[in-house]
């Protein structure tokens, strides 16, 4: 039977971290902010702190249910997941992707009211490794040496996520296709050569700027016919730099 984003079945049961299993995901924490200056020799402990729980879901699972309770942060340790919200109209609005390393949910699992808004579902099998943040606040842990420096990074953290929604609102109060598009090449990494990977397919890109596919494409094609970009899957190539300016 072929899976669907509806299907909530998973892979695995929530299991506890062992210490076999934080070193199979060091590298992972490492890249993650939430353990930013934090020795890899506690991460064990840090975890156990923060009551963490491991999870594996299939292509398709939904990780989250909207309007479902939040309880828990969680960082992918392997695959990526996509936030997703619906408008009154029952259209699909994506939110973000995340992947190797990102952090979700942790607004809602520190926040008082956490019925979810969102949907969070799995677009590739991933691996999740769930956080307790509600642990930073209780004081049963208040003598745990890096309980601070997780809350810090977490500020930092939500700092980010500040300033990534800031470009998202900034992407939709644009008019012309076009503008949008700009603003949102503006947020990517480029190299010096000019290339960018895109993070989503172009049916997702477009969801993500809330435009039509298939105006999108066309958009593109003219872009490209001025010289200004040229593109192949998932990645372009800015030609004209004064157009990121």
């Amino acid at each position: 039977m072929k899976e669907t984003r509806q299907d909530r079945y998973c892979c695995s049961s929530p299991g506890q971290i062992s210490e076999h299993d934080t070193k199979r995901f060091s590298h992972v924490l490492k890249q993650c902010s939430c353990f930013e200056g934090i020795p890899e020799h506690k991460y064990t402990p840090v975890l156990h702190c923060l009551h963490a729980k491991y999870k594996s879901f299939y292509k398709g699972n939904m990780i989250l249910q909207a309007s479902d309770r939040a309880n828990f942060a969680g960082i992918v340790l392997s695959g990526t997941v996509e936030l997703t919200l619906y408008s009154e109209n029952g259209s699909q609005i994506n939110i973000n992707h995340c992947s190797v390393g990102d952090m979700f949910g942790e607004d809602l699992a520190c926040s008082d009211t956490r019925d979810s808004s969102m949907q969070i579902w799995a677009v590739t099998d991933c691996e999740i490794l769930f956080l307790d943040l509600s642990s930073l606040f209780s004081i049963e842990h208040g003598t745990c040496p890096f309980k601070m420096k997780v809350s810090t990074n977490l500020l930092r953290e939500f700092a980010c996520k500040a300033r990534f929604l800031n470009h998202k609102v900034r992407i939709l109060a644009q008019k012309r296709l076009r503008d949008k598009v700009k603003v949102y090449l503006q947020m990517q990494k480029c190299s010096e050569k000019g290339f960018i990977e895109l993070p989503f397919r172009r049916n997702d890109l477009a969801e993500f700027l809330c435009v039509d596919r298939s105006a999108l494409s066309r958009e593109l094609g003219r872009m490209q016919q001025e010289g200004i970009l040229s593109f192949e899957g998932k990645y372009i190539q800015i030609h004209d730099k004064s157009f990121l300016q």
